[in-house]
């Protein structure tokens, strides 16, 4: 695992100011080097080694087989998204735990396309987090909390798709399809906030998952306000490192919270999934030793133990493989080796490039976006180290900022995603 480091220099930001930004590059100089992004601009970067309601489990299947044709119609949706695609992005998540009981919060991204502006990012106390923005509206508020996590820099302010604080609380926002509902504007006593920017907030003020849930269902009103040009269909999904989560949906009578959620995926519900899951009570890491009918067969393979375990990347499916994954796996020990085996599980949920087709062939498509759906990034954070890991599609090699050692800095800090391949030789055996 390498840890990034580096240098200062003045940039420009988006509102027509500057700030020192931090840049990087991967042969451990101590100059800024340019590097090419896979969407089409290039960036400094530097290495260093410091530091609806449920439906009943018979109706499982059908529903799932609905919901898989479901994701596949999304291209008109994204269409009218425009700039705002970047916030409907399907999305797998789960919290897992070391053998001692260390905290950790994994999630994948998938999309075709990913925004030009995106960086890992340190947010300092004191960042402005917008609540709303738009056409002559600009509504912030100071961060609380550091916070580090993969976001956004394409508007005025940063806006996180996940993070971590300083106080251990993780989270991420996942694409809520044809099930997410706000209000059109936010009652009396109560902040309106977009959707897409509800997350960033939540980090930024909120100590605990129990601080987060009582701002979405007190302190904020999620209303229907574009955001890039969209309002994009979200829920949430935090965890802490006390050990409590929770998956928040806004839904017709309000924001439904399931607390004690371990896994969330995308629509339908968190409920619905939850249930869903009886449909596959069979499923067990033991082979079967015989046959249904005790015919005396011996077996010549491994792994019949999960036989009936959905393969595909419906949201459904990919609920039901990790929420096993989570409960039958090995869990590491320690830091570094949970946050290894965590990657792992993210990867048997992750989209193959060229397996899930969300546009027609021989389409025409803007830049930087792809044919199919595939597993963007993937990141792990620790919710008692601080640690924020990620790797991406092309560059599986696992890259790492330490909350911990910047979070008493004043300045926001950016770190390249790093979508180019890398590879590290061998060492060498040293015979005694």
């Amino acid at each position: 695992m390498e840890q990034y480091g580096g240098q200062t220099e003045r940039v420009r930001r988006t509102d027509g100011g500057s700030r020192a930004k931090r840049v990087w590059r991967t042969d451990g100089g101590s100059r800024a080097k340019r590097v090419r992004r896979t969407d089409g601009a290039a960036c400094g970067e530097k290495s260093g080694g410091r530091g609806v309601k449920a439906s009943g489990a018979c109706a499982g299947q059908a529903l799932g087989a609905r919901a898989g044709q479901a994701e596949q119609k999304g291209q008109s949706e994204r269409a009218r998204a425009g700039g705002a695609s970047v916030f409907f992005a399907g999305c797998s998540a789960f919290v897992w735990e070391s053998e001692e009981g260390l905290r950790f919060f994994g999630r994948n991204f998938d999309f075709d396309r990913f925004d030009a502006g995106s960086r890992v990012l340190f947010l300092p106390r004191g960042e402005e987090i917008a609540l709303r923005l738009g056409e002559g509206v600009r509504e912030t508020l100071p961060a609380k909390y550091a916070v580090a996590g993969m976001g956004t820099l394409s508007l005025p302010v940063p806006v996180l798709y996940d993070g971590v604080n300083e106080c251990g609380l993780a989270g991420g926002q996942l694409y809520f399809r044809e099930r997410a509902h706000y209000a059109q504007s936010a009652p009396a006593g109560r902040a309106a906030v977009q959707p897409g920017l509800a997350l960033t907030c939540a980090l930024a003020s909120c100590a605990s998952v129990e601080e987060a849930v009582a701002a979405f269902t007190a302190r904020y009103s999620l209303v229907a306000e574009p955001l890039m040009g969209a309002v994009p269909p979200l829920h949430w999904f935090f965890a802490d490192r006390t050990g409590a989560s929770a998956v928040l949906e806004p839904a017709e009578d309000g924001v439904r919270v399931f607390r004690g959620a371990n896994v969330m995926t995308n629509s339908p519900s968190y409920g619905w999934h939850r249930e869903n899951l009886l449909n596959y009570a069979h499923i067990r890491a033991q082979d079967y030793a015989e046959t249904p009918a005790g015919a005396a067969q011996p077996p010549c393979f491994s792994g019949s133990g999960a036989q009936g375990l959905p393969g595909d990347w419906s949201s459904p499916s990919r609920f039901v493989r990790l929420s096993f994954l989570r409960g039958l796996c090995v869990r590491g020990r320690g830091e570094e080796e949970t946050a290894a085996y965590t990657f792992r599980l993210l990867e048997n949920v992750a989209f193959p490039l060229g397996m899930v087709r969300v546009h027609a062939a021989g389409g025409r498509l803007e830049e930087g976006v792809s044919p199919y759906d595939h597993t963007v990034y993937s990141c792990v954070a620790g919710l008692h180290s601080l640690r924020y890991y990620w790797t991406s599609y092309r560059n599986s090699s696992v890259r790492y900022i330490d909350l911990a050692a910047l979070r008493e800095g004043a300045e926001r800090i950016s770190f390249c995603v790093d979508d180019v391949p890398a590879f590290c030789t061998a060492r060498r055996e040293e015979v005694q």
